[in-house]
């Protein structure tokens, strides 16, 4: 069972989780922090009042004791540290110039030091383990608007298909039908050509809801791209287009190939230059290649993202069709950005 139905549940999921789990970590590290401080300092004042209780007695072996010469910089029963040790200064009766100087080692501080670190270490594991399930849970949760938003979008989605599809019927048939009565007119083409917009439309969201079923078969890519073409250079008759292209026989999903080829040299021709665009296309038995002039894109690593747009044509949808349509084909798709001019290319299954 998939946790996650679409790539954007587990990019929310991932975020959330994230900022919840580093934030909540970094409080806790904090916390960690003076606590240790605190255990730190706590101990040097349990030392102390050891040492000046041990000053009245002198029982036990825990501090070690020494005569030092007087110091007048220091004075009796303070904590001071040397190199070695923690110690504190203790006068000895009617001696003037001696004085008792009762010491801890420093490794003996050390390694209780060890134990407080390895305590705190334990701690912060602990707590980063729970906060990871509590992050778990919360993302999760959070994650439940979304889907319904998407689950949503994808019936919405669903029920334009089925509710457009048959005017478009509709129209075909009725533009046949003025065709014979009244011959190819312009005003005809125009609405034919509007019509067939709208269709590639409507199979760009019926492949993104339904899928297509993959039948392979030996089909000629050059025909289905000619055909492609002589649409796309009637709506679009200003943009240069220079062809490279063989005849290619392939064993691939003839439908599946007409919506990739049709995606592709749609977004060659609508987002292309308004003034002097070309239109480069290769064709061979290894690959497809088409190339535009553009403008330079913003962010070309998301062309292949659903509704991802470089500008306010479209619906992003053309090209995350074309990547999941090759995949299926078993084809490689690849997509390049230079300065002035954007590469499609499709590397065909050998």
């Amino acid at each position: 069972m998939r946790i996650f139905k679409t790539r954007y549940e587990r990019e929310s999921f991932l975020k959330s989780f994230l900022l919840f789990f580093l934030s909540i970590e970094f409080l806790i590290s904090v916390i960690l922090y003076f606590h240790y401080r605190e255990l730190v300092h706590r101990f040097k004042d349990n030392i102390f009042l050891e040492m000046k209780n041990f000053s009245y007695t002198f029982e036990g072996k825990k501090f070690k004791v020494d005569l030092e010469k007087k110091d007048e910089k220091k004075g009796f029963y303070q904590l001071y540290e040397d190199k070695n040790s923690f110690y504190i200064l203790v006068p000895i009766p009617f001696a003037k110039d001696e004085v008792f100087k009762i010491s801890y080692s420093k490794k003996a501080f050390l390694k209780q030091l060890r134990k407080y670190q390895t305590e705190v270490i334990l701690e912060f594991l602990l707590a980063s383990f729970i906060t990871v399930i509590i992050s778990f849970i919360f993302s999760y949760i959070s994650i439940n608007p979304l889907r319904k938003s998407i689950s949503l979008i994808e019936e919405v989605t669903k029920d334009i298909i089925h509710d457009i599809n048959t005017p478009i019927s509709g129209i075909l048939i009725n533009l046949k039908l003025l065709k014979l009565k009244h011959g190819d007119e312009p005003e005809i083409h125009r609405i034919e050509l509007a019509v067939k917009q709208l269709s590639s439309l409507y199979e760009n969201l019926k492949t993104l809801t339904e899928g297509i079923k993959i039948y392979k078969e030996g089909i000629n890519v050059r025909e289905i791209l000619e055909e492609e073409l002589k649409v796309y250079e009637s709506i679009y008759p200003d943009i240069r287009v220079h062809l490279q292209i063989t005849d290619v026989y392939k064993k691939l999903d003839k439908t599946a190939l007409k919506r990739v080829i049709s995606n592709i040299l749609g977004n060659a021709f609508k987002h292309n230059i308004s003034k002097n665009g070309w239109i480069r296309i290769y064709l061979d038995e290894n690959s497809l290649i088409v190339e535009n002039s553009s403008r330079p894109l913003k962010n070309p690593e998301k062309v292949f993202d659903r509704y991802y747009r470089e500008g306010q044509r479209g619906l992003g949808l053309g090209l995350s069709i074309v990547k999941k349509l090759c995949s299926e084909m078993g084809c490689k798709v690849s997509f390049k950005a230079y300065k002035n001019k954007v590469q499609v290319k499709i590397d065909f299954p050998h």
